[in-house]
C-alpha cells in the first residue's frame, strides 16, 4: 500500500529529515531533507530497507529493535539521547538524532522517524562548550600574566581547607609582594613594570611544583598554594625564588626583591578560613619588610 499523497506532501513541510517505514522495515515515504542528508534522491529511497542507512555492523541489532518497536508502541523524543550511527550513499558515516513514533493510515501501521544530522548539532554544541570554557578561564585568569586571579585562588584555597579538615592534608600558602615596585614603574615606565610582573609570574611557576597553584591577587602581589608540603620545603622553595630574582630580570636586568610571607596549614582542628590564612601570610610578609625586605618569613 502507498502512503497517501497528502501525507507525502505533509512530510515536505517538516524541516528535518523524515522517513516513513512499513512493518517490514521498508521505506514508503521520505522527504527531500532526509534524501539530501543521506545523499539519495527521494524516489531512489522508496522501497529501500531502512537498515541500509545504517553501518553493516548495526543492521542485525536494528532489525531486532524494529520488531519490538512495532509490537510495543511508544514515542521516543528527539534530544533524549537517541543517537544512531548512520551511513550516507557514498559510505561516509555520521550520527543522527532521531525521534520515533507510530501512526496508522487506512488501518495499516507505519513508523515515522524524524532525523537531524547530529554532526551539525555536535559542532554547535562543541562551539558553545569551547566558548563557555574560554569565558570560564578568562573569569579565573589574570589577563596580564596568564596565571590564576584572586577569584580562582580563593576558590582553590577553599578546596584546600576542606581537604585539610576532612583528610588531614597539609598545605602552605605564600603571600609575595614586590619590594619598591612603584619606583620601578616611576623610573622605567608601566610597560616595563608589566614586563617585570610577567617575568615574576613565570619564575614563580618555574620554582613551584606542577601540583602547586600560582596567582596574582593584586597589582604587585602574588600568592601560591602548595598542597602536601612540609613547612621547611615550602620555605626553601621561596628562598630559591627570592635568590633568583635578585640576579635581575627584564631587558634592563634590574634586580628585583621580594618580601614573602609563608603560612603553614597543617592542623585540621585550627578552623582555618581563607581570610585568616591570608591575614597570617600577610602579617608574615610585612614582617619580612620590617626585617629589611628581600626575605622570607614563615608562620604557622
Amino acid at each position: 500500500m502507498e502512503v497517501k499523497q497528502a501525507f507525502t506532501d505533509f512530510l515536505e513541510i517538516i524541516p528535518d529529515g523524515a522517513v516513513v517505514i512499513n512493518t517490514e522495515g521498508l521505506i514508503v515515504a521520505v522527504n527531500q531533507a532526509a534524501a539530501a542528508m543521506f545523499g539519495y534522491s527521494s524516489s531512489s529511497m522508496l522501497e529501500m530497507p531502512l537498515n541500509s542507512l545504517l553501518p553493516k555492523e548495526f543492521r542485525e541489532k536494528h532489525d531486532e529493535h524494529l520488531v519490538k518497536f512495532f509490537k510495543h508502541p511508544g514515542r521516543r523524543s528527539m534530544g533524549n539521547g537517541l543517537i544512531f550511527p548512520a551511513v550516507r550513499r557514498d559510505g561516509s558515516k555520521f550520527y543522527v538524532d532521531i525521534m520515533l513514533n507510530q501512526m496508522e493510515i487506512d488501518g495499516e501501521l507505519f513508523g515515522i522517524a524524524i532525523a537531524r544530522d547530529y554532526t551539525l548539532l555536535k559542532k554547535a554544541e562543541d562551539k558553545i562548550r569551547l566558548e563557555l570554557e574560554f569565558e570560564k578561564r578568562q573569569a579565573l585568569t589574570d589577563h596580564l600574566t596568564g596565571i590564576m586571579n584572586r577569584r580562582a585562588f580563593t576558590a582553590q584555597l577553599t578546596d584546600e581547607i576542606t581537604q585539610l579538615e576532612q583528610h588531614g592534608t597539609p598545605f602552605a600558602v605564600s603571600f609575595i609582594d614586590l619590594d619598591d615596585f612603584k619606583e620601578i614603574n616611576d623610573e622605567y615606565g608601566h610597560q616595563y613594570g608589566d614586563e617585570v610582573l610577567q617575568k615574576i609570574a613565570e619564575l614563580i611557576r618555574l620554582h613551584s611544583r606542577h601540583t602547586d597553584y600560582v596567582a596574582r591577587i593584586g597589582g604587585d602581589e602574588f600568592a601560591t598554594i602548595h598542597p602536601m608540603i612540609a613547612a621547611s620545603d615550602a620555605e626553601q622553595m621561596m628562598q630559591r625564588l627570592r635568590a633568583e630574582l635578585v640576579s635581575g630580570i627584564g631587558h634592563a636586568k634590574l634586580p628585583v626583591t621580594l618580601s614573602i610571607g609563608l603560612c603553614q596549614c597543617d592542623k585540621p582542628s585550627e578552623h582555618y578560613t581563607v581570610e585568616n590564612i591570608m591575614a597570617r601570610a600577610d602579617r608574615a610578609m610585612y614582617q619580612a619588610k620590617k626585617e629589611g625586605k628581600n626575605a622570607v618569613v614563615l608562620t604557622g
